[in-house]
């Protein structure tokens, strides 16, 4: 999963996951009815890369997991390592609503890691995500869509009373929609384009960036400017989404990097967006410059994106590494959205 989470992109997140074996909340009505099990009680439709449609035929009770898959896709199978990019839907099967949807402009979609062991949780959404993550394996294509019919209680044992905020009672039965929409690229892949003048001299070592050279490039301009530099052709990052990117943070005449992802193994995935919210912690609530500078982006693009104060951290120091008022250059490969 995006576990490099980095200090001086992020905006504070109140997201804390409390566990909790406490089962003694009913499910979201006075009383438990009766109902059906599994796709006994609903039909899911609809076409991939939409939000699902749900039918009831019936009040869906907590029981184990069904799992239908709705969708082969007919793109490349996930392998072992791969970080896929999922959408998710869920419906309560007591109250027969959409609980939650990243296909929702305020909801991003999240990265599962085929093969990879889950964390422990730190969000809602990682439990979601886990959860899905025994369903969208190593082999599964992209383009599948699969649906899962389980209890809360059966599926989330020790954390039942955590769905309260999403009206997700603790027997309440749940209908998880999945759509595999694809995977985090290895790097850029695009045709490259001449850097402006603004734009300062990226230093490589071993094929990635590994610092910014500041030799001959003007002044700040005091206004957000983002440059491609290798215009890729994938889905393009939309407000309410998380880009996976890998990134170099350097600030104006400084002499190294403050922060980098290219050096390890991990990305990152940036939420973009004002009112998007923050579903899963593998994706990080970010700086404004980063949000706007993000948005209209191609997947398989690097840009370089230079933020001013005003959409940076302003007058305040963020350590010895960034002095108040500093103007902020980041070179970004958008590796893919969710």
């Amino acid at each position: 999963m995006l576990d490099h989470r980095s200090r001086f992109l992020t905006r504070p997140a109140a997201l804390v996951l409390v566990p909790t074996l406490a089962l003694g909340l009913a499910a979201c009505g006075d009383e438990p009815s009766e109902g059906a099990e599994g796709f006994d009680a609903v039909t899911v439709s609809g076409d991939f890369g939409t939000t699902p449609e749900f039918d009831f035929s019936d009040r869906l009770v907590s029981g184990e997991a069904e799992e239908d898959v709705l969708i082969e896709g007919e793109g490349d199978e996930l392998a072992d390592g791969d970080q896929a990019l999922v959408n998710l839907t869920v419906a309560n099967g007591f109250s027969e609503d959409i609980a939650l949807d990243t296909y929702s402009d305020t909801l991003p979609g999240f990265t599962l890691d085929i093969g990879g062991e889950a964390a422990e949780p730190q969000a809602v959404g990682d439990l979601f995500a886990d959860y899905v993550g025994d369903f969208v394996t190593e082999g599964t294509t992209v383009g599948t869509r699969i649906a899962v019919t389980v209890g809360v209680d059966e599926a989330f044992p020790d954390y039942a009373t955590a769905f309260t905020d999403y009206d997700i009672g603790n027997q309440d039965g749940l209908v998880l929609v999945a759509d595999v929409n694809g995977v985090v690229a290895d790097g850029p892949d695009g045709k490259a384009k001449k850097a402006p003048s603004w734009a300062p001299a990226i230093v490589e070592k071993k094929g990635v960036p590994s610092s910014l050279d500041f030799t001959g490039t003007p002044e700040p301009s005091g206004k957000l400017q983002v440059a491609t530099l290798i215009q890729g052709d994938g889905p393009v990052v939309e407000a309410g989404t998380a880009a996976v990117v890998d990134y170099l943070g350097q600030v104006y005449q400084g002499d190294k990097p403050f922060d980098e992802s290219f050096s390890s193994d991990r990305t990152l995935g940036a939420l973009v967006g004002k009112d998007v919210e923050q579903f899963t912690s593998t994706a990080t609530p970010v700086i404004d410059g980063w949000s706007q500078g993000l948005e209209g982006v191609a997947v398989g693009s690097r840009v370089l994106i230079e933020i001013p104060p005003s959409l940076g951290y302003g007058k305040k120091a963020q350590g010895e590494d960034i002095p108040g008022n500093s103007t902020l250059y980041f070179v970004v490969d958008v590796l893919g959205v969710a």
